[in-house]
């Protein structure tokens, strides 16, 4: 039985490789957030995105909140941490918890950092590990990260603390 759920789980895990890279390209794949009119942050706390930030809400959904929910896996974000520094660079940690009927629930935390520079209200992020780069917009305490994995698109909020 052991065997036939290790299997079971590696095959769904397998099936859901795309979803996974997509997971990590949400920590640091930014689009354009929910704020001002302007879309340039104006009182004195948003003249940087600089911050620690932690995801709030995915696809509306107060954590865990559910980003696969098939019959033979579901996939929940648990939590999720994004940290921009003054000296450019960043780091992020998304914890997801992935069940498979009659098994028990593994818990994977992937991290992800590198370097970002603002321009405008856009802050360009740039992987260390494999140099892909990422735009994203910033509105004050909040950053809105839509992922997008064919034709399913999953919206994590972050909030600052």
């Amino acid at each position: 039985m052991r065997e036939s759920i290790h299997s079971t789980m590696q095959s769904a895990i397998g099936r859901r490789s795309t979803f996974a890279r997509a997971i990590a390209a949400g920590i640091f794949a930014f689009a354009v957030a929910c704020g001002s009119d302007s879309g340039t942050p104006t009182t004195p706390e948003e003249t940087t995105p600089v911050g620690n930030y932690t995801i709030s809400t995915v696809n509306g959904k107060a954590l865990p909140a559910a980003v696969i929910d098939d019959p033979d896996l579901k996939v929940e974000v648990t939590t999720g941490t994004l940290v921009l520094t003054t000296d450019g660079k960043y780091s992020s940690v998304l914890t997801t918890r992935y069940t498979i009927p009659g098994a028990t629930p593994s818990v994977f935390k992937d991290s992800v950092g590198g370097t970002w520079i603002l321009s405008g209200a856009n802050v360009e992020l740039s992987n260390a590990d494999d140099g892909s780069k990422s735009t994203a917009a910033w509105a004050g305490k909040q950053l809105t990260v839509p992922v997008i994995d064919g034709k399913v698109t999953t919206t994590y909020v972050y909030g600052k603390k």
